[in-house]
């Protein structure tokens, strides 16, 4: 798994002005733009078109809420044919500050990629995409949730064992940049009374500390 998650994703707010909803078309460049500022190592780059077609993929993105960013259109084919050069109007997005990718298989939800913007850490968002993913998972009538993290990762390691995952194995150099092991991370049971208990609990305690968020995704 790729992650980019560290000991400071927690910055108290009053309120916290970020929502999480299913990726979609228009959101592919600034997810990719992401993916190259948080994994500039990554070799070939995640090929999102074909992920939005893969029916065992789900991707959320984190919005800021009420922030957006200007998108310029270059003329296409057939305008630049027939001399109609005249630009499009800019087109606001709204900015993306994080996204998370999971694959639904074998009862199994597996946190492939997970990501927040350098400049929107510290803001519990990292949290926020975990969280995402347990529901996702739940939702969808996981069994468990897995992940694979570097093993020199002590801060993202400690978010997900507060989340309830422990390490059941290593794969051995999985990290093409330095060789790296990976742990691998799994959560017990999601159904299990236990699971839920500690992670109503964790859920809410997010929610008081930063504020509730809408989250779209769940059906």
């Amino acid at each position: 798994m790729r992650s980019t998650l560290a000991v400071d994703d927690v910055h108290r707010e009053a309120v916290l002005p970020y929502s999480l909803r299913p990726m979609d078309w228009d959101d592919l460049d600034q997810v990719a733009e992401m993916e190259r500022e948080a994994f500039p190592t990554l070799w070939p780059p995640t090929n999102y078109r074909r992920e939005m077609r893969n029916r065992t993929a789900e991707y959320l993105v984190c919005v800021r809420d009420g922030e957006y960013r200007t998108l310029r259109h270059k003329p296409g084919a057939l305008r630049r044919l027939f001399r109609r050069n005249k630009p499009e109007p800019p087109e606001q997005r709204r900015v993306l500050t994080g996204f998370l990718g999971v694959w639904h298989m074998a009862g199994e939800a597996h946190i492939v990629s997970i990501a927040v913007r350098e400049d929107y850490r510290r803001r519990g968002l990292g949290e926020l995409l975990l969280i995402g993913a347990v529901e996702m998972g739940m939702a969808r009538g996981a069994q468990v949730v897995t992940l694979e993290v570097r093993v020199s990762n002590e801060p993202a390691k400690a978010l997900y064992t507060k989340y309830g995952f422990r390490e059941v194995g290593i794969r051995r150099r999985y990290y093409a940049d330095n060789h790296e092991d990976a742990a691998i991370m799994t959560t017990d049971d999601l159904a299990s009374a236990e699971y839920r208990a500690l992670f109503d609990h964790l859920r809410n305690a997010f929610d008081e500390r930063y504020g509730e968020t809408v989250r779209e995704y769940i059906q």
